[in-house]
């Protein structure tokens, strides 16, 4: 690590000041996910669709695997995590009928309104999101401290990741992203940490719970890319290997064409079209091409026994085993508990199906839907609560702070990992680039570049969208603010800097308790509840 760790004396003991650090930031995670997570004290936002089908999964009741009943849009590990939390948490008497029956509000859920069985504490069913809240703060230090190679950029990210208020927001609610948060910042530690088994693992559970998590894909080929590349210019050269290299480039460049022809139609047009296909079918030969090179190679003793082959056949390997066969059977482990309830294969496409067309097709207005360019500068939030004859209100709005900081701070990051790089175009149209790209200028660039196709993506889907939409790439904006504090923290050349980044995450962690009332149902006087809304897009 690039920091030197200040030393704190308790009593008779020295300790590590990252260290007390880190553990004040965890428990300020725990603390504020977990104090009053049992209110609101009834279902509110989309918990009328996820803990009713956890409670109908734990009850052993059929319907929960019905398409058509409460929620069945997405895969099951949120709501088996949740029906794991009711069964802890057990049932709860509502003094207030209405909270009782909050959950059960569709015509064919009647009988269940008033049954005393099927009522069950909400701390139950958003206890894992809140656990998945402070984990996911716990893989952002480890992971910014593995990029970066800093614990202030760690310590930075996690304090910033744990003070925003879409994440905190999400960590109490029965409902999936706050997971979904969790698995995908797991996935891109142990990515980066080369604990490629790990990454395939939490990929499939992060798939299990919300389609979303399959974004990251892109961030997996990107370092995997460039890890080969690495590995690859590390390695010795050898004649003998030429011709099977040059069958691997052509397929390379078959399965790259083809894909950068595939994704933006489909994502343009919704639906496979036949200019799709011959781009799929491009990619697909692509693949053939390569997988012949590959064989060419392991068939022969004396190329496989070379280093380079070496690299070729362990990429070709790891790839297909760590993050497509693992994550595919994590993710069909998730339904065993539907396959023990009678259902089968078919059943599993039928409601795969569904989904698919589902959120593909799912273009209806709602009152607090978004633009993808209002994410980053947090311009409408989602309301999740309002309490009627209070102020008493919950809304994703994310920290200002955060997020508005974190733009200029992607910039910045962008600057330190090219600014090394020199690009010229020579004769004959020659281009040539030079310069130096260490690991830490290596990693800004991934931070950037996986931040805007994340974003990005969503310019052109057709589908309805919000807010929270942006958490796959938020992940990444949070890194590059988190080694904007790291930068100031060990800049030597201007005065003041590391007063300049204490002072920041001050503020940040003071706008938080600001609109900490707004986050979590605390009702407030009307003059404080106005003050709330900078903006009208706020309200």
């Amino acid at each position: 690590m690039t920091d030197s760790a200040p030393r704190l004396r308790i009593g008779s003991h020295t300790v590590n000041a990252f260290h007390i650090a880190f553990i004040a930031i965890i428990f300020f995670t725990g603390f504020t996910r977990f104090w009053r997570l049992g209110e609101p004290g009834q279902c509110y936002f989309d918990e009328v669709y996820f803990p009713t089908t956890a409670a109908e999964i734990l009850r052993g009741d059929q319907t929960a695997w019905d398409y058509f009943g409460h929620e069945n849009t997405h895969p099951p590990l949120s709501k088996l995590l949740m029906a794991a939390g009711q069964g802890i948490y057990g049932h709860k008497d509502y003094n207030n009928a209405a909270d009782g029956n909050s959950c059960w509000g569709d015509t064919e859920d009647e009988s269940k309104r008033t049954d005393a069985d099927w009522l069950y504490d909400p701390v139950g069913w958003r206890m894992p999101g809140a656990l998945a809240g402070v984990g996911a703060v716990v893989f952002m230090y480890l992971l910014a401290r593995t990029l970066f190679r800093s614990e202030i950029a760690g310590l930075a990210s996690s304090f910033l990741l744990a003070a925003d208020g879409l994440v905190f927001a999400h960590a109490r609610i029965g409902t999936p992203d706050s997971l979904v948060l969790f698995f995908i910042i797991g996935t891109l530690y142990f990515l980066v940490s080369n604990r490629w088994a790990l990454a395939g693992l939490f990929l499939g559970l992060g798939a299990a719970t919300k389609w979303n998590v399959a974004f990251i894909v892109f961030p997996i080929l990107l370092y995997f890319i460039w890890r080969f590349y690495v590995r690859w210019r590390e390695s010795q050269p050898d004649r003998a290997l030429r011709p099977a290299e040059h069958v691997l480039l052509v397929g390379a460049a078959l399965i790259g064409l083809g894909a950068v022809a595939t994704v933006p139609l489909y994502i343009s047009e919704g639906h496979l079209s036949s200019t799709m296909l011959i781009a799929a079918g491009a990619a697909a030969l692509g693949l053939f091409v390569i997988l012949g090179g590959l064989v060419a190679i392991a068939s022969d003793s004396a190329l496989r026994s070379k280093p380079r082959a070496q690299v070729y056949l362990q990429a070709a390997l790891s790839l297909p085993i760590f993050f497509i066969a693992l994550p595919f059977a994590v993710y069909m482990a998730t339904y065993i508990p539907m396959f023990a309830a009678g259902q089968g294969l078919e059943h599993w496409w039928f409601l795969s199906d569904e989904s698919y067309k589902f959120h593909a097709s799912l273009t209806t207005q709602h009152g607090w839907q978004s633009e993808f360019w209002q994410w980053p500068i947090n311009a409408r939030p989602v309301f999740f609560f309002v309490e009627g004859g209070t102020h008493s209100k919950i809304y994703n709005l994310g920290n200002p702070l955060v997020y508005w900081m974190s733009l200029p701070a992607l910039a910045f990051s962008l600057w330190q990992g090219v600014k090394f790089i020199r690009i010229r175009i020579e004769k004959g149209s020659r281009i040539a680039i030079w310069g130096r790209l260490g690991e830490t200028q290596a990693a800004l660039i991934f931070v950037f570049v996986c931040w805007l196709v994340l974003w990005l993506f969503w310019a052109t889907n057709p589908r309805t969208l919000f807010s929270y939409h942006y958490i796959p790439a938020f992940v990444f904006a949070v890194l590059a603010l988190g080694y904007v504090v790291h930068w100031l923290w060990n800049e030597s050349r201007f005065d003041r800097s590391r007063q300049i980044a204490i002072v920041f995450l001050v503020a940040v962690g003071v706008t938080f308790v600001y609109f900490y009332p707004h986050l979590a149902a605390v009702d407030v006087p009307q003059w404080l509840d106005d003050q709330y809304y900078w903006f009208g897009s706020w309200r």
